[in-house]
């Protein structure tokens, strides 16, 4: 299917890029990716729809003032005696120690960055997750690990993830279940 985003837009093709339980992937030129990305984050705001939408991006999204166990529980209504154990428990599923907790953000790696931000995502039940082109600053061992994280909790946690790359790599993996050309 060959399109562009922003040209093409229905309600439709909102459904078609949204399905659950699904991972899908925009390729297209790397000049398109933040053009679209913000596309999407408009568009997502601007529908009314039920479901909620969190954003992954490669730099740091974290409030600087609070400590990365409070910017994880940013937006979430877990009480508070419940945090830590809720919060152990997805640094499980994504592959995390509690021990991340004692770096600062500045000694995160992008890829701890990348996990965290899927925690919290997690944490605030994201529907939705619009992945921007954060496959660059990975090594191959790192996506290999990510990819099928992804797919895991597409299937397993009901949700929707839309990559927006330029890598013809990311596209094509098995853990892709749609695959957008934009034109």
């Amino acid at each position: 299917m060959n399109f562009t985003l922003a040209q093409n837009w229905t309600e439709d093709s909102f459904k078609e890029l949204f399905q659950q339980q699904h991972m899908t992937v925009v390729l297209e030129d790397q000049s398109s990716i933040q053009a679209d990305f913000y596309f999407l984050i408009d568009k997502t705001f601007s529908m009314k729809q039920s479901m909620a939408v969190g954003f992954i991006l490669s730099e740091n999204t974290f409030l600087p003032y609070l400590s990365i166990m409070d910017n994880l529980f940013v937006g979430s209504s877990i009480k508070e005696r419940n945090k830590k154990k809720t919060m152990n428990e997805w640094f499980d599923y994504v592959g995390l120690t509690e021990s991340i907790l004692n770096k600062s953000e500045e000694q995160l790696t992008t890829f701890e960055q990348i996990k965290l931000q899927l925690v919290q995502l997690l944490l605030i039940e994201k529907d939705i997750i619009i992945i921007d082109d954060i496959f660059q600053d990975l090594s191959i061992g790192q996506r290999q690990e990510l990819l099928p994280l992804l797919q895991k909790i597409a299937k397993e946690k009901q949700k929707a993830i839309l990559v927006l790359t330029n890598d013809i790599q990311i596209a094509e993996s098995p853990y892709m279940d749609k695959v957008i050309k934009t034109a």
